[in-house]
Parts: C-alpha cells; sequence; structure tokens
C-alpha cells in the first residue's frame, strides 16, 4: 500500500535521510548543508544520519513523492 514520507517509520526515515545526504553530495552541497569539512559522507554520517538531519528537513524534501515497502531495505 502506498505512503507518503509523513507516514514513514524510524527506520524508513533513517534511510532517506542516509539518500537525502548522497544527493546532497552528488549536487555539491554536502559541505555547505552539513558544516562538515567533505564533500560527501563518511560512514560515520550515514550510521549518525538521523542525528544530522532533522526529521522536518526529511518531510519537506520528500513532500509529494510516493513511496511502497519496495522502496526501503529491510
Amino acid at each position: 500500500m502506498p505512503f507518503t514520507v509523513l507516514d514513514c517509520n524510524r527506520d524508513q526515515l533513517i534511510a532517506l535521510k542516509q539518500q537525502y545526504l548522497t544527493q546532497l553530495a552528488d549536487v555539491g552541497e554536502y559541505e555547505s548543508a552539513t558544516g562538515f569539512d567533505r564533500s560527501e559522507p563518511s560512514w560515520d554520517d550515514l550510521a549518525a544520519a538521523d542525528e544530522i538531519v532533522p526529521d522536518d528537513v526529511i518531510f519537506d524534501h520528500f513532500d509529494g513523492y510516493v513511496f511502497t515497502d519496495d522502496d526501503f531495505i529491510d
């Protein structure tokens, strides 16, 4: 059944936060958006994505997207 970002559970939100950090790096905005002195996320950054990226940023960024369980790896 399709759902929106507002319906995501914590694990799904964390996956979206990791994706968001990667997207920032892809467009060259990682350093300016995070304040870290590097152009892409480290493994530690991805592991700490839930602390680095506020939920409201993800709600705004993925607003309008429709997800299914298949979009997330268990």
